[in-house]
């Protein structure tokens, strides 16, 4: 819980949204008590905040009212130390709504957020948030209220209703401003993470009341009065900016701040200063990426930050950009669900980059497939691999949820591949490496109540293509070289393992798996795949580690073996190479004789399966048949970063 929120604070909302999960599923599988109760209260009132800043409006809002049942349920012996905490939940309920277009809803809560914080005491910070909320509402009430062009008696209601939020906004501030002076009669080195915060709520009064000063602007029939109000909208906007980089080095206050300012700027005819907020450098010359204004808008899609995120495309916003996690504007549209951003960032980026119709539909389909891993691996699979990683249903389990998440969205089932398997009984028979058109494939069914699902051992085999005739079209030598050596390797493994039944032992290999008429969606699902086998075969040979394929393929278990403490882990990762290759005497249990003639290509003697050694690899330096494919694979290794548990 500590680790998310640090990540939190930083705005690292992936980390963020995989500590929390994390936090949830420990909770869920412990034993229950009321400290076990709160926590789990707490983790879901954080995780419902995270959702809301990756624009997950639904699952936040199921999120907040779950903690809310719990606070309700849980006693309080701390002296209201729960009930600020649910305040805090309730508040954030508001801004939701507020994002969603509810907005007297959301006045609602946060009226009741204020007077519960005052009511409470020692809660001036939860109060400031309500306050800035109360004119954030007051504003957007306003603009609707304009926006509808009523005349006069319009006129006069929405410059009501904006200075009654200006109002809030500014006691807000003067409350700030009063925590601060506290904070700093305390002493200390350097600013407390309270005055850092408090400096942040005075940057988000900074940038909404240069929105006020704008609409006011467009309100009032002065020409000098129009030209006050701009002064004091860009000053404002200024003031957010400077008070922003105080706060924080990276968060969201900050992004939105520059699209605020620079907005000011271009209603005032400084397109070239307005771009220079719009398209940020990163905080540090060392560190690549950063949050723009417009990835900002995109993270919480809403019908105002539209309109914004139209505002800043055609003044000539970067929409090209990657974040700290590598992702672009377009990722964060799709992350979010809402097809109007995903709309006009995608009409952006083919005007701005001149971008064919279909490299503009792969960029979209690979957001789709970032959004898909996410949400099967954060959603569906991890809770299980925090959980169960140890338990020996592990796996099966990982195989239903996989299969269920696939069923239940068509989207999901268009992006990725079903979990397919070859019996080992049948590769034996066939004598070769088997394509996907030999007809030996099978596909995962879930089993009916009561039946066994005939999938038992999964083994995943990661090889090199070593026949240099793509005319043969098959990754084997004539001589049979990498299917006799998963036979080896496979029968090595049923020595070690005594357990397994080899009627019950599968394997699954890109060839025969993966379509390979059509393998877009067999190529894209291998880090799914990887996480439903029990053990992934690494065929090493002096090239092996050069291949950008099979390094890929071992950076997905690899994550997996080492993330999940290998001791307890469900999934394990083996090497089998000659015995030349390893270091030290290799004992009987691993080592085992290849005597077959055709073996001879391979060298003949002894091989061995052994657990994997730890190398570093590094993804840009290896070698691939096919440049093209270069972008696919660093795709693949970004995706595999997120099937580990979180280093912290």
């Amino acid at each position: 819980m500590n680790n998310g929120r640090n990540y939190l604070a930083r705005r690292r909302l992936e980390q963020a949204a995989q500590a929390f999960a994390s936090a949830l599923a420990l909770c869920d599988n412990a034993h229950p008590s009321s400290l076990l109760a709160a926590r789990r209260f707490r983790s879901l009132g954080d995780l419902g905040w995270t959702y809301r800043l990756t624009g997950r409006y639904p699952e936040a809002l199921a999120a907040l009212a779950e903690a809310l049942r719990l606070a309700d349920a849980l006693p309080d012996p701390e002296q209201g130390r729960r009930s600020r905490a649910r305040v805090f939940v309730a508040g954030e309920v508001g801004t939701v709504l507020m994002l969603l277009g509810r907005f007297e809803e959301a006045r609602k809560r946060f009226e009741e957020q204020a007077a519960d914080a005052e009511r409470l005491g020692k809660m001036e910070g939860v109060r400031c948030r309500a306050l800035g909320g109360l004119g954030a509402v007051g504003y957007l009430m306003a603009l609707r209220v304009w926006d509808k062009q009523g005349g006069e008696a319009r006129r006069k209601e929405a410059e009501s209703l904006v200075r009654e939020g200006m109002d809030r906004l500014v006691e807000g501030q003067e409350l700030a401003e009063e925590i601060q002076r506290v904070e700093e009669n305390r002493g200390g080195h350097g600013p407390s993470a309270r005055e850092r915060e408090a400096t942040e709520w005075e940057a988000r009064a900074d940038g909404r009341l240069s929105l006020c000063y704008t609409l006011l602007a467009d309100i009032m029939e002065s020409v000098a009065d129009r030209r006050q109000m701009m002064d004091k909208a860009e000053a404002a906007a200024e003031r957010a900016v400077r008070r922003a980089e105080e706060s924080y080095l990276e968060g969201s206050i900050l992004p939105v701040s520059q699209f605020f300012y620079g907005r000011a700027l271009l209603r005032r005819g400084k397109k070239d200063l307005a771009l220079e907020q719009f398209n940020p450098k990163p905080t540090f010359a060392w560190r690549q990426g950063v949050v723009t204004p417009c990835m900002a808008m995109c993270k919480e899609p809403s019908e105002e930050h539209r309109g914004y995120l139209r505002e800043m495309v055609k003044a000539g916003a970067d929409l090209d950009v990657l974040d700290l996690d590598g992702y672009t504007a377009l990722d964060h549209a799709v992350f979010s669900g809402d097809a109007e951003s995903q709309d006009i960032v995608s009409k952006g980026l083919k005007s701005q980059l001149r971008l064919p119709d279909a490299d503009l539909a792969a960029r979209r389909t690979e957001a789709y497939l970032r959004k898909g891993y996410r949400e099967i691996l954060q959603d569906k699979l991890r809770p299980i691999l925090y959980g169960h990683a140890e338990n020996a249903d592990c796996i099966k389990q990982l195989r239903r949820a996989y299969a269920q998440a696939l069923a239940a969205d068509p989207e999901k089932e268009a992006l990725f591949d079903r979990l397919k398997y070859i019996r080992y009984a049948d590769f034996k028979r066939f004598g070769r490496l088997p394509r996907s058109s030999d007809g030996l494939v099978r596909s995962f069914q879930l089993e009916q109540p009561g039946e066994e699902n005939e999938l038992g051992v999964l083994l995943f085999f990661s090889y090199r293509w070593i026949n240099e005739d793509r005319s043969l079209n098959t990754p084997d030598e004539p001589s049979g070289t990498q299917y006799l050596r998963v036979v080896h390797a496979a029968e090595l493994y049923l020595q070690q393992n005594p357990d397994v039944e080899e009627d019950k032992l599968c394997i699954w290999m890109d060839f025969a798996c993966v379509d390979q008429d059509n393998p877009g969606t067999g190529v894209s699902a291998l880090p799914l795949m990887v996480t439903q086998c029990n053990a992934v075969i690494s065929l090493v040979d002096a090239a092996y580690y050069e291949r950008a394929w099979c390094c890929v393929e071992a950076m997905m278990i690899s994550e997996l073996d080492v993330s999940f403490y290998e001791d307890l882990s469900a999934h394990r990762w083996f090497e089998h190479m000659p015995s030349a290759m390893t270091a030290g005497a290799d004992s009987a249990a691993n080592t085992g004789e290849m005597g077959d003639d055709r073996a001879n290509a391979t060298g003949g003697g002894k091989w061995t399966l052994q657990k994997a050694r730890r190398l570093a690899i590094k993804m840009r330096d290896k070698k691939l048949t096919y440049e093209q494919d270069r972008p696919k694979v660093m795709f693949l290794e970004r995706q595999s970063r997120l099937l580990g548990r979180l280093r912290y």
